[in-house]
Formats: structure tokens, sequence, C-alpha cells
């Protein structure tokens, strides 16, 4: 693994030295998307629900395994990846979740943003907003069902000291923890949609009769909305359009792995789980949205 990191990162050094303008155009790009699209939303959703977890007294003492988990599923899903990531994150380092519970939920709590699936696929890429409606609606009916599958097997809760405890200045905390969060997607999202580019930008030169399909492929790679942009763009009008949107979305993009990934490590979430449910949902996610 370190060889490949150490390879790779040479040809990315390499790469930069040869395009500069590119990669210039890349981080621009990347900028474009955090301040645009992504921080307007993230930030505001992220103060409030980093306050109700350090606030709601009811809601962390819950020995209710259906209400808890049901409570991390829904305020996961409605702010959409990687919120869900650090929700759950929180949630483990505060005591509520173990490590065993909270790798299920990380897996399990990771959906696009209701506003992102209906208005950007189902609008701007679909032209059709019911397209949009029905792709959230499989992802989430996957989901559920792995998670009552997660509940039904999983232990009751065991309430401790740590998990009653509540937080003397939530909003102080909420603030702190959300700014590390956003400074954590921002460099992400900055990183893989520059490098998308250049490799993108990269691959064209050398294959100039590359497949647009393959070009896709490598765009969504790195960046998924980036990939999900350049597909409407090559394959409007494809029948295979719908299929290849919904594995790009179910993938996600190695952007959104890595924020999710650095989260569950601060927190110490094993990502085991995560990676096999991503593998999942790549296979039955096209394949129930063509149905």
């Amino acid at each position: 693994m370190h060889k490949i990191i150490t390879i790779a990162s040479w040809a990315l050094i390499i790469l930069l030295f040869l395009q500069p303008g590119i990669a210039h155009k890349g981080a621009m790009e990347g900028m474009r998307i955090f301040t645009t699209a992504l921080l307007p939303y993230l930030l505001p959703y992220l103060v409030i629900t980093q306050m109700f977890i350090r606030t709601q007294k009811t809601f962390l003492q819950s020995t209710n395994k259906f209400k808890l988990y049901m409570n991390v599923y829904l305020l996961s899903t409605i702010g959409g990846f990687p919120s869900g990531a650090a929700i759950i994150s929180s949630l483990k380092e505060i005591g509520t979740l173990n490590n065993r519970n909270a790798s299920w939920l990380l897996a399990i709590c990771h959906a696009p943003s209701p506003m992102f699936v209906i208005g950007f696929v189902g609008i701007d890429i679909f032209h059709a907003e019911v397209a949009g409606l029905k792709l959230l609606i499989v992802i989430h009916v996957i989901n559920i069902i792995f998670l009552f599958v997660f509940i039904f097997f999983s232990d009751s809760i065991q309430l401790t000291h740590e998990q009653t405890k509540l937080s003397t200045s939530p909003f102080q905390e909420s603030v702190k923890e959300t700014s590390q969060i956003l400074l954590l997607i921002g460099t992400t999202v900055i990183f893989f949609t520059t490098v998308s580019i250049i490799v993108f930008e990269s691959f064209k030169e050398i294959f100039p009769s590359i497949s647009p399909l393959l070009l896709v492929f490598i765009a969504s790679f790195f960046e998924m909305t980036g990939g999900i942009s350049l597909a409407g763009n090559i394959l409007s009008g494809n029948d295979m359009l719908p299929m290849i949107v919904a594995f790009i979305v179910a993938f996600s993009g190695l952007s959104i792995h890595m924020q999710v990934i650095v989260l569950a490590q601060k927190a110490g979430i094993s990502i085991k789980r995560y990676i096999l449910l991503r593998a999942l949902h790549m296979l039955l996610i096209p394949l129930f949205f063509l149905f």
C-alpha cells in the first residue's frame, strides 16, 4: 500500500509540474463546488445537529434501540454525506455509541442529501424530478432494510455515566466541531477535484480516442458531482445514463470516502463495514433503480 501511495504521489507531482494551468483550474473548480454548493447548505445543518446531540438528554439516554438508531439515521440522511459520518463520530466520541454500533451506523447511514438527488440529479441531469425522487427512495429503502436487520441483531443499549452527561457550552463546542469538519470537507473536495481534472485532461491528451464513457468513470472515481455533470453532458439522451448515474451516486467518489474515513478514524471507528456496504450499494442501487 505504501509503495502504491508513493508511486501515485510522484505521478501527481509530475503532472502538477507539467500542467500548472490545469491544476489551477481544478483547484478553482473545487473551491467553487465547496463554496457555492456545499458550504451554504452544510454549515447551518452541521451546527444545528451538533448542538442537538449535545443538548437532547432524552435522545442520548434512550435505551430503545429502534428509537435511538432511527433518530441517528434521520439526522444523518437529511443532511446527506458526509454529515452522517460527522454525527456518528460525534456520538461515538461522547459515548452514546460504542465502536461496533458506530461502525454499522457509519456504513448504513450513508446517503446523498435529498436536495442533491431530487434537484441536481433529477432535474438537471435526468430532466425529470420524479426520476430523482425514485433514486432517492431506492437508496433509502435499501439503507432502511440494512438498518432494521442491524437493529434486530444488535445488543441492548447499556447507558453509562458519560452518555448522560450533557455539554456545558453546546454552541461553542458545535461551532468548533463544525469548523473542523468543514475544513476537512473543503480540503478533500478541492484536492480531489484538482486531481480529477488533471487526470481527466491527461487521459484526453495521451489517448485522444478514449471512450467518453471511460472519461466519465475516471472523473467520477475522484469526485462524484463532477462525474455526474460530465455524464449528463456526454451521455445526454443515452439509455444508459440513468444506470450510470445511479452507479456513480452509489459509489460516491473518492473525495467523499476520504471525508468519511478521516471522520471515522478521528473517532476510532472501524471502516470495514463501511467498505462492505459501499460494494453492496454499487450492486443493488443501479439494479433496483432500473425497475
